[in-house]
């Protein structure tokens, strides 16, 4: 099977662990935190392998033990990770993971009426759930759909995310089928929501599968999927889906341009270089403007994104420095030259949200205003929500903006 699920089977377990929340934040992209747990996974079972033979055997693909699950315990577990900041067992974990991947469909939806029926807490039940449906969609993506489509309009969990994702692997398979029974839910009512505003998130997770999927086949298609849905519902509908493939890049900035309005198009379109960045760098990011062909405006919204996740990727795992600054002014550079300095401090006011303090960060900004003579760097910082909860060095950094009428616009916000 194609691999074209937001998360490969072997992260779906960390994934219910909540190690999305502790490791990346403000991810706006499950793929970005696909890349980054395929690596914890690599990691520990290269740890495993070089301390312990018998676990080493035990992290690789093979029998599952038929040993009764304690789903009960392995619920409390999950919730102590959780808490813990996803320290835990790997060990266990892994083992749990293999022996869940050997599961018959039969079994796993056994195991979710009996999870369903437990006594546990709402994060163990949403965790166990996530688990064991995420492996259900990877081996039959029709059956969980059928079977939970009453979870379609669930607001709070995994399950809603997940039946989206099988959706998303079912239309890889077999699209006009998993598309007709779409439709067919839709005209019964299963994605009817009883939001004030007629948003219904579950509807706009599928459109967005849906869509995507048609990007390769029937661009017109998309277009009147997309078209159907209210305006300010699209560029949800456009965020929302499997990765786009390169070939299909081109296409969905078609559609982008055709069905958004103008002022919503570069932040959507910044979606695929921001994924781009985080599993092949800047050149990577580089490649998708050069198929995707900006518009300036475009380009200045997109490179400015890009910069900032970049920056705010690399700060989940260090300190920002300023060789990662320089390297991201660089590739700046070489696409929008104009906004350099304006994309030094949005990204700096991202990096204090991970392990950059704000004081190391204020000093890396104040460093590229001198050196540029350019206030861009200092305002971009000092608009961030991390200025206003350390107003005392906002303030006293806002003293070193030149422009007057552009000092007093901050200071008025830090107040």
């Amino acid at each position: 099977m194609k691999a074209i699920s937001f998360i490969p089977p072997g992260v779906a377990l960390l994934i219910s662990l909540g190690w999305i929340a502790t490791q990346r934040q403000s991810i706006t992209t499950l793929e970005d935190a696909s890349a980054v747990l395929q690596k914890h996974i690599a990691t520990a079972r290269a740890a495993m392998a070089g301390n312990d033979p018998a676990a080493a055997k035990a992290a690789s693909p093979g029998k599952s033990e038929k040993e009764a699950f304690d789903w009960k315990k392995i619920a409390a577990q999950m919730d102590e990770m959780q808490r813990s900041g996803g320290i835990g067992d790997m060990r266990a974990m892994m083992k749990l993971q293999q022996r869940v991947q050997a599961m018959t469909k039969e079994e796993i939806i056994a195991a979710l009426d009996q999870v369903e029926a437990m006594d546990i807490s709402d994060s163990g039940r949403a965790q166990l759930e996530g688990m064991l449906l995420g492996q259900l969609t990877m081996k039959d993506p029709e059956l969980a759909l059928t079977k939970f489509a009453d979870h379609l309009q669930d607001s709070a969990g995994s399950m809603r995310w997940q039946l989206s994702n099988a959706f998303s692997i079912w239309l890889e398979k077999d699209q006009a089928k998993a598309a007709a029974w779409f439709d067919q839910q839709i005209a019964a009512g299963k994605f009817e929501t009883k939001a004030l505003d007629g948003r219904s998130g579950s509807r706009i997770q599928f459109e967005g599968a849906m869509v995507r999927a048609l990007l390769a086949t029937d661009l017109a298609a998309a277009g009147s999927r997309l078209a159907a849905l209210p305006v300010d519902q699209r560029a949800d509908a456009l965020r929302n889906g499997p990765q786009i493939k390169a070939e299909d890049q081109l296409a969905f900035a078609k559609l982008v341009r055709e069905q958004l309005p103008e002022n919503e198009r570069g932040q959507t379109l910044s979606n695929l270089t921001r994924i781009a960045v985080s599993q092949g760098g800047y050149d990577a990011a580089t490649a998708v403007l050069d198929r995707i062909a900006p518009t300036p405006e475009e380009r200045s919204v997109i490179v400015t994104d890009t910069a900032e996740s970049r920056i705010q990727q690399l700060t989940y795992q260090k300190p920002v420095s300023r060789e990662d600054l320089d390297a991201m002014r660089g590739w700046v550079g070489t696409q929008a030259p104009g906004i350099v300095d304006k994309a030094t401090g949005d990204a700096l006011a991202s990096a204090v949200q991970g392990q950059t303090s704000f004081t190391d960060a204020a000093t890396l900004a104040l460093q590229y205003q001198q050196a540029s003579g350019n206030d861009d760097v200092l305002v971009s910082f000092l608009s961030g929500w991390k200025a206003r909860q350390n107003k005392g060095e906002a303030i006293k950094l806002a003293a070193s903006i030149s422009d007057v009428t552009r000092r007093e616009e901050i200071l008025k916000t830090l107040q």
